[in-house]
């Protein structure tokens, strides 16, 4: 399952590389901005994060059933509903945050109820009907089954990065050949920095997507 959300991450970003880095970067520039224009009230700036990356999951849903994506998405969620997104993005952080504290197996335990709970911007940006607490339990039933392969998804992408750049690293040594090598590696960095994160968004999202189609 995790290797057909590859295939239709990539299919996206082949169609709209473009549109997507552009509103990618925009909303971490929104961040950034918000958080330092709400610094005096640090709270507005993390209802902020909490709306524009609602607003991604809307984006990269959009992207996934092949519709046109814009700047009105990564705003959806700029409307009467916002204390309800923020509320419930905070609830999902407060419970991960209490499961880490538990002594020994805490960090173990958060990840795997952070896999549990990953879906919850997804139904909170589709679904306005779902409360905010009810929008995790309704992520933990969804995850329920597949939180292996959405793990198998994150480690692959992540453990492939590393060796690509390892192994390129090693050859880069290579007297004149490695200058190859090197050039490889700083193109693999390259659109690592550019796409990564639309990459994992969109994976994640085909995920939800499956699991919501059934």
């Amino acid at each position: 399952m995790f290797l057909e959300s590859y295939k239709k991450a990539l299919e996206v970003i082949m169609k709209k590389p473009f549109v997507l880095w552009g509103l990618s970067l925009l909303s971490v520039l929104i961040v950034y901005l918000g958080t330092i224009v709400t610094a005096p009230i640090f709270v507005l700036g993390v209802v902020v994060s909490f709306l524009i990356t609602c607003g991604m999951a809307k984006v990269y849903l959009d992207g996934l059933e092949g519709k046109e994506v814009n700047s009105e998405q990564l705003f959806a969620c700029f409307n009467k509903n916002f204390l309800k997104v923020a509320g419930g993005m905070a609830w999902m952080l407060l419970w991960i945050l209490i499961w880490s504290l538990i002594p020994i197996a805490g960090p173990i335990i958060a990840i795997v109820k952070a896999y549990s709970y990953r879906f919850v911007p997804y139904i909170l940006i589709t679904k306005p009907e779902v409360s905010a607490t009810e929008a995790l339990r309704l992520s933990m039933k969804m995850t329920n089954g597949i939180k292996s392969q959405m793990f198998l998804a994150d480690v692959c992408f992540a453990g492939g990065i590393f060796v690509a750049t390892l192994v390129l690293g090693l050859f880069s040594a290579i007297p004149v050949l490695g200058t190859l090598f090197a050039l490889a590696l700083a193109a693999l960095l390259l659109a690592v920095g550019v796409f990564g994160n639309i990459f994992t968004g969109l994976y994640q999202a085909y995920f939800f997507a499956k699991k919501d189609a059934e």
